[in-house]
């Protein structure tokens, strides 16, 4: 493995049934390792994105119900 992958352990917990039979769940104690290599990182990617696009638009909307320009018209 290259020296600048930056690996993170989580320990959780993984409940397994088994398919088509009426038996409970076994619990598993797991590790998970998140592997990274820098530039992988991003600023907060397609949810932050999504964010300030229905931030912009309930913005939008309210300033349309209640009449004050908004910045972009305003120019």
């Amino acid at each position: 493995m290259a020296s600048n992958v930056k690996e993170t352990e989580v320990d959780t917990v993984d409940y397994r049934s088994p398919a088509g039979e009426d038996q409970p769940a076994k619990k598993e104690n797991v590790q998970i390792i998140h592997q990274t290599k820098p530039g992988d990182e991003t600023k907060g990617g397609v949810l932050s994105d999504a964010t300030a696009a229905v931030t912009k638009t309930v913005q939008s909307a309210k300033d349309a119900i209640s009449g004050h320009p908004t910045k972009e018209s305003s120019k």
